[in-house]
Parts: structure tokens; sequence; C-alpha cells
């Protein structure tokens, strides 16, 4: 690029950038970010594990583990009309009679939409960092290793929203199936990817839950729950190896009439939650089969929810994410230099 591009380019990122500031897309990215952050906070109180939020690890677990859809929301409102709104407002015909290559434009708004991004997505970090010096004690530096990722993350799934936008003529039709392909699609196929022992780690939505899993304090608190689950679950197998499907039946109503006593009502959140979770197996027609419970109780013995988290290597999910962003960000740009008003 010569010198006039990246003038071209730094005049249409500021463009840009005032442009989507004004506009009503990027209000409603904030109030997202602000109600999602109350909602989780709000929650706490009426689930009454506040409290509880007094480590890095509970922290991570209950602010930024549902994070990265909330950028896939913000990023399908302002990435996905990035390039299709020069052609749905007719801007395009002015823009391109002009000595601006295509090149330029696309560049510029690249920039715009990741810095528009990565300031809304620091609103919520900061509103989470200032839960945490109230609440924790030490509060980790790898928060800002997580906003690293968070921004990356944006990146990535910007260049799923920018090729999007260059196909097609509609800006709410964009962001529609943006939203679809990154809440549905893409997590339904690595789903899909990685069952059957099948590896997905390449998956953009994979590298993203680096998000929280880059604390190391998260993994140890995920870790620690799963050892918990998992040793109600193989004590509930030794259990009920040893009774008949008579005595397992006469067991769940003991146990049922337990949940309804105030002593049940003072056991840790926890230990209720996963009663709970069992008592949803148990009440089903499995208690007819005891056998098929024994089993069903196995099968959640050796499956993933009971499987330890392994630290992220940093290096491979960040490469991963940006190699995301620069093939759709490239695909973006073949469609879009060739695309006719």
């Amino acid at each position: 690029m010569m010198t006039g591009d990246f003038n071209q380019i730094g005049v249409i990122t500021k463009n840009e950038i005032i442009k989507s500031v004004r506009g009503k897309k990027f209000l409603v990215s904030v109030i997202i970010v602000v109600v999602v952050f109350a909602l989780v906070t709000g929650l706490q109180f009426i689930i009454k594990t506040w409290d509880k939020v007094d480590n890095m690890g509970m922290l991570a677990d209950v602010y930024l583990d549902t994070l990265p859809l909330v950028i896939a929301l913000v990023v399908a409102l302002l990435s996905s009309i990035a390039l299709v709104s020069e052609f749905e407002e007719r801007t395009a015909l002015i823009l391109f009679t002009r000595p601006v290559r295509r090149t330029s434009i696309l560049v510029g708004k690249i920039i715009s939409c990741i810095i528009i991004e990565a300031a809304i997505i620091l609103i919520y970090y900061i509103l989470v960092v200032i839960i945490g010096l109230i609440k924790v004690d030490g509060l980790s530096m790898s928060i800002i290793t997580s906003y690293g990722f968070a921004v990356l993350y944006a990146f990535a799934i910007s260049g799923v929203a920018f090729i999007i936008s260059a196909f097609l003529k509609k800006g709410s039709v964009c962001t529609i199936i943006s939203l679809l392909v990154l809440l549905l699609v893409v997590p339904i196929t690595s789903t899909m990817m990685g069952s059957d022992g099948g590896e997905n780690w390449y998956m953009v939505d994979q590298a993203g839950d680096t998000v929280y899993t880059c604390i190391p304090e998260y993994v140890d608190h995920y870790n620690e729950f799963s050892r918990d689950f998992a040793k109600v679950v193989n004590d509930a197998i030794t259990i009920l190896s040893g009774f008949t499907s008579e005595d397992m039946q006469r067991s769940v109503m003991t146990i049922a009439e337990f949940m309804q006593t105030e002593d049940y009502q003072q056991l840790d959140p926890e230990v209720r939650a996963s009663v709970e979770y069992i008592m949803q197996y148990l009440g089903q027609d499995y208690t007819k089969d005891l056998a098929g419970m024994i089993a069903v109780l196995k099968a959640m013995a050796s499956s993933s929810m009971v499987a330890p988290l392994d630290n992220p290597d940093l290096t491979k999910e960040a490469i991963v994410l940006i190699a995301w962003g620069v093939v759709c960000y490239f695909i973006a740009w073949i469609k879009f230099v060739r695309r006719e008003f």
C-alpha cells in the first residue's frame, strides 16, 4: 500500500467510528452489555450465591463464562452491516466514484468495527473488575489476558459477519443470519465434530472459550466442581448397586420428602443442585429399571460432564482466532472488490 492508501484507511476508520457511535446499534450493543452484567449480578442475589463470589475462579465462572455469547450478539449487530450498508444506503454510488480503493474501504471498516467492539467489551470488563475489587482478594492479572482473547474472538467472528455482509443485500437479513450462524450453526457444527472422540479445537467457538479458560483460577474452580459432581455420581452408583428396584423407588420418595424440609434448604447450594440434578433422573421411568438407572449414572460418570479441564495453550488458541479472522476477511475482500452496485 502507498502512503495515500494509509491516509484513506485512517479517514475511513475515523468516519466509520463516528457513524457507528452515532447509530442506534451501538447504543443497543452497550445496553446489551450493561443489561447482561446487571442480570448476572442480580441473579446472584436471587439464587443466594452472591457471597460465594469471593475468589477469581468464581468471578470468572459467573461473569465470563457467558461472555462469548454476548460478544457474538455485539458482533452480529455491528459487523454484519459494515459492508452491506454501503449498498443498501446507496452511499457506494458516491464513494466508489471517488479515488478510494475498495481495499482501503474494507480495511477501514474492519479496523473501526474492532475498535468499537473492543470498547464495548471493555465496558463489561470494567464492570467485572469493579465487582472483583469489591469481592475478591487479590484480583488476578489474568483478567487482562481474558480481555485480550475477548477482543481476538470479536476479531475472528467479525470476519464471519463480514463474509455475510459482503454477499447479501439487506442489513436486517445480514444481522439475522449472522446471529443464526454464530449462535446456532457454528456451535452445533463444533459439537458434532467433537462428538465420539473427534477433534474440534480449530473451531472458532472452541478457541473463543479461552476468554475464560485462560484464567487459571477458573480452571481450578471448574475441576473442583467436576470432582465433587463425579463423587456424587459415583457414590450414587455404589449405593444403587446394592438396591432392588422397589428399594430405589422407596428411596426416591424419601429423598423427595427430605427435599421439602427446612433442613434441606439449609444445605450448600451446590450440594442441593447436585441432588436435584440426580433426582431429575431418579424421578423418570428409570426408577422402574434399576439396571437402566445405573447405566445412565455410569454414562454420566464417564462423560465430558466430569472430565477435568486443562489449561489452554494460549499461543495455539490465539493463532486459531487470528487465522479465522484473516481467512474470513480475505473471503469478504474477494467478494467486496468484485461486487457491483
